[in-house]
């Protein structure tokens, strides 16, 4: 069922018209100013005592959401101490990377293909070359057996995998 746009137009007109046509008649009132609902608050029909016990109650609710805050707060203490529980500082984490051998991550050579000008390995199923870094670990030199690497300022050898069930067959 579609709905022709030469009636929507008019039909969205009429209630505008009749909307303003109303306002400006007094039927339906403008929106109030935070002052004129002030003004009329406090001149309306409300005598000192009134103002009073209204005053007490929002006193005596503010009182309450406090004293139920504070039991929050307490609530979720549960650990008192000069210091952060979940941060580690940054002192502890050096103490602990010292203190632990440098190790390089598993790198498990798989071949060289060793040539005097530019001999490539295979390393984790990934062929390098010599000055490429693979998982944080620089490949220094390439031999016809081996290859020397560097980690963290640290020079490792790997050595190429001898198959000891070649003959075994």
């Amino acid at each position: 069922m579609k709905v022709k746009k030469q009636l929507i137009i008019p039909v969205i007109l009429v209630l505008v018209l009749v909307g303003l046509w109303l306002w400006v008649l007094g039927i339906v009132p403008a929106k109030k100013t935070g002052r004129e609902l002030i003004e009329k608050s406090i001149t309306g029909e409300m005598n000192p005592e009134d103002i009073r016990k209204k005053a007490e109650e929002i006193a005596l609710s503010l009182s309450s959401w406090l004293e139920k805050q504070e039991k929050i707060d307490k609530m979720l203490i549960y650990h008192q101490s000069p210091r952060d529980p979940f941060l580690l500082s940054v002192e502890k984490k050096e103490e602990e990377e010292k203190s632990l051998p440098i190790q390089p991550p598993n790198l498990v050579l798989k071949g060289i293909a060793w040539d005097e000008i530019e001999p490539l390995a295979l390393i984790n199923g990934l062929v390098v070359k010599e000055g490429d870094t693979i998982e944080g670990v620089r490949i220094v030199r390439i031999d016809f057996e081996r290859i020397l690497v560097r980690y963290r300022s640290k020079e490792f050898v790997i050595k190429l995998i001898e198959w000891e069930g070649e003959n075994a067959k």
